[in-house]
């Protein structure tokens, strides 16, 4: 009898370890599937959409901190204030306002939270969204939201327990990377001494150095960032590589879009517990990733025409805060203005275009009648781009756009404001003053309400279409 048991013992465990051989092969043929070119260039497509808001935000994060050739004075963990209106030579952020002053900053949260020291703000407007790594928003410390008062405020990374000091408000995050741009309203160039005053007591101190004075940060090794730059955003290797980096770096805990997600990952080794190596997948797989980034990143640029509804040929975009589960309208967002705020904070119309689909041109003229102009608690302003670069337009009166503060504008006499977009400058005295100034060639309009009352986040304000003369 106990032979025969012992028999039987014998049985099972050969049974289970050719059970477990034959699973891990029916897994290895699973995964061997990636080397048809179309599946990968199908995985490929899905991961680079899904990926594009991390990467052009991490891309964003190296070359503003970290990279050697920046000359930047700022790293991980440390505000840069930019105590001064962006121009048309500013190239470190696309689709900018000309009504705030920033301070970026990117937070590794990895080993400890920070606190966030905002000054009592009087009757300033500020902002201060507290963003994820896919471009969701996990709060916002605003004028609106916190008042004059300013505080203190504890930015916690996943999962992280502890006691904080008395007076220092708790926030969560969704990954242990993060970033926070701060903007204060900002009335004209005379204002920017009282603005940049404040940001002078803006802080971002490491909880373990809370209460003891002024400490130098800890250095930042740089090598532990992989390098990553805005020609890698094409770049299938460089790509794929790092946002399978990035996955393991910054990753959200149990968030069912990742779960649904990194199934496919796998039949390229880009899950999160795989190493990914492009070197190591076969000729098909490889021509498929690589058709797979050129492909994404058109479709991206593409789609961030149209990602939001359109009405009079604008597109109206009243974000929500969590829109990562939305892969093409995140990337498109994304693409189009990187950083960009929740309705909570602000809503943006965007128009490539006039009221009969044309593509808007400078060597046109066009008007845009505003019958009211926008109902907002803070203030509204219309700025132009040019097509080329997504950057604002050199012009000979300095006018990058115009709104509620803009000095010399010419209003009719029920409220309604028409607002004039040439490249020439025009010779009718009205028309010369509400004068937005455009390029020789093809122009973008983003017309921005921030704290915007309810009208328009209901849809009961909308702008008028562009008007070719």
């Amino acid at each position: 009898m106990r032979i025969s048991v012992q028999s039987n013992r014998f049985a099972i465990a050969l049974f289970i370890i050719v059970s477990i051989a034959l699973f891990s092969n029916v897994r290895a043929q699973a995964a061997d599937l990636a080397n048809d070119e179309e599946l990968a260039y199908s995985i490929g497509i899905q991961a680079y959409i899904y990926g594009y808001p991390m990467m052009d935000l991490y891309r964003t994060l190296y070359e503003t901190s970290l990279d050697p050739k920046r000359g930047h004075d700022r790293t991980i963990n440390e505000f840069f204030f930019f105590r001064r209106l962006v121009t048309h030579e500013d190239d470190w952020v696309v689709t900018p306002n000309e009504d705030t002053i920033y301070h970026r900053a990117f937070l590794d949260l990895r080993l400890e939270p920070i606190v966030l020291v905002i000054p009592e703000m009087g009757e300033r407007h500020y902002w201060f969204p507290i963003g994820d790594m896919h471009h969701n928003f996990d709060g916002h410390l605003s004028w609106d939201t916190v008042g004059s008062r300013g505080g203190a405020f504890a930015l916690c990374p996943p999962g992280w327990q502890g006691v904080l000091p008395d007076g220092v408000e708790r926030v969560d995050v969704s990954t242990p990377i993060i970033w926070v741009i701060g903007r204060y309203a900002v009335d004209g160039v005379a204002d920017i001494p009282a603005a940049t005053a404040l940001q002078d007591q803006t802080h971002l101190i490491l909880l373990s150095k809370w209460g003891k004075g002024k400490t130098p940060q800890p250095e930042i090794n740089v090598s532990d960032y992989p390098v990553f730059t805005r020609n890698d955003l094409t770049d299938a290797t460089k790509y794929f590589t790092t946002l399978n980096e990035l996955l393991r770096m910054t990753p959200r805990n149990l968030h069912p879009v990742d779960i649904a997600t990194f199934g496919w990952f796998r039949e390229i080794n880009l899950h999160p517990s795989q190493q990914f190596d492009m070197k190591s997948l076969s000729p098909e797989s490889q021509r498929g990733l690589e058709r797979a980034a050129a492909e994404g990143h058109r479709i991206i640029s593409e789609r961030q025409k149209r990602f939001v509804p359109i009405v009079n040929n604008w597109q109206l975009a009243r974000l929500d805060p969590d829109m990562s589960d939305e892969f093409l309208i995140s990337a498109g967002a994304a693409m189009l203005g990187l950083l960009y705020n929740p309705k909570e904070v602000s809503t943006y119309d965007v128009t490539f275009f006039d009221g009969n689909g044309q593509v808007l041109d400078g060597t046109n003229s066009y008007t845009l009648h505003l019958d009211p102009p926008p109902p907002v608690n803070a203030l509204w302003s219309l700025s132009m781009y040019s097509g080329e670069t997504m950057r604002f337009i050199q012009s000979p009166i300095n006018r990058y756009s115009t709104g509620d503060r803009t000095e010399g504008l010419i209003y009719g006499e029920d409220g309604s404001l028409s607002i004039t977009m040439q490249h020439e400058e025009p010779t009718d005295p009205t028309q010369r003053s509400n004068w937005l100034p455009a390029p020789k060639g093809p122009f973008y309009l983003v017309l921005r309400h921030y704290s915007p009352q309810a009208p328009i986040i209901n849809g009961d304000w909308l702008p008028n279409a562009i008007e070719k003369k």
